[in-house]
C-alpha cells in the first residue's frame, strides 16, 4: 500500500478513535483531558494503517480496532496516574482486545488452509469463559498478587468482597500452575502494566510471539476456571 492509500484508510476508520474514547473517556476523565485520549487514539489508528497487511486476513477495521485501543491505554500508562481499579480496568480492555485480536487471526489462518471452523454456538461460548478469566485476572490485579493474604475490603458489600478474595485466590493459583513463560507474561501483562511488546522484550521473545503465548494463557486459565468466572 502507498502512502495515499494508507492516509485514505486513517481519514475513513477515525470513527474506531471515537468509538474507543467513548469506551475510556469516562474511565479516566478525572486524570486526562478529553483530547490528550483522542490524540493517543489518532496515533494508534495511523499506526494501524503503517502497520496494516491485507494479505494477514483481517480488515483493517478489526486489525486498527485493537491498535487505537492499545495506544490509548498505553498512553494513559506514559502520561496520567491512574487509581489501581482504574488501571486494572483498563489493563483487562487491552487484554480482552488482544485475545479477540490473536483468535481473529487464528480465524483467518484457518479461512486461508480450509481448516474446519469451530460452530457459532462453541465459538462464542469459548470466548465468553475467555473473557471471564480475562475479567478474573483484572479482580486479581487489585488485590495482592500472594493472594493467599488478601482479606476481604471493608469498604465492599460483604458478599462481594469475600467472593473478589475467593476469585483472587482461584485464579492465583491457577496462574502459579501455568507453563513458566505463560506465567511470566501474564505476570508482567496484568500485574505490572506491561504491554505483549514490552512483556515480551523482557522474555526474548517478539510481540507476536507474546501475543501467541498470552491466548495460550488465556485459553489455559478459561479451561482450568471453568465457565463465567
Amino acid at each position: 500500500m502507498n502512502d495515499a492509500q494508507r492516509a485514505s484508510l486513517v481519514e475513513a476508520h477515525r470513527f474506531l478513535v471515537w468509538k474507543a474514547v467513548k469506551l475510556i473517556w469516562p474511565r479516566v476523565k478525572g486524570h486526562i483531558e478529553r483530547d490528550d485520549v483522542i490524540g493517543l487514539g489518532d496515533f494508534g489508528l495511523v499506526e494501524a494503517a503503517t502497520r496494516y497487511d491485507p494479505e494477514g486476513g483481517a480488515t483493517f477495521a478489526t486489525f486498527a480496532w485493537y491498535r487505537v485501543q492499545g495506544a490509548i491505554v498505553d498512553g494513559l500508562r506514559k502520561n496520567a496516574v491512574l487509581p489501581r481499579r482504574v488501571w486494572a480496568q483498563l489493563c483487562a480492555l487491552r487484554a480482552a482486545g488482544e485475545y479477540l485480536e490473536a483468535r481473529a487471526r487464528q480465524e483467518a489462518v484457518a479461512r486461508t488452509t480450509g481448516a474446519v471452523a469451530d460452530d457459532t454456538e462453541a465459538k462464542l461460548r469459548e470466548v465468553k469463559d475467555a473473557m471471564a478469566s480475562v475479567q478474573a485476572m483484572y479482580v486479581t490485579a487489585i488485590v495482592p498478587i500472594d493472594a493467599a493474604d488478601a482479606v476481604p475490603d471493608p469498604a465492599e458489600a460483604a458478599g462481594a468482597s469475600l467472593d473478589r478474595v475467593v476469585w483472587s485466590k482461584r485464579l492465583a493459583a491457577a496462574v502459579d500452575e501455568l507453563p513458566e513463560r505463560e506465567r511470566a507474561l501474564v505476570v508482567k501483562h496484568y500485574f505490572e502494566g506491561k504491554n505483549l511488546l514490552e512483556a515480551g522484550e523482557e522474555l526474548g521473545i517478539s510481540k507476536s510471539w507474546a501475543s501467541r503465548v498470552h491466548a495460550q494463557a488465556v485459553e489455559r486459565l478459561r479451561r482450568r476456571l471453568g465457565p463465567d468466572p
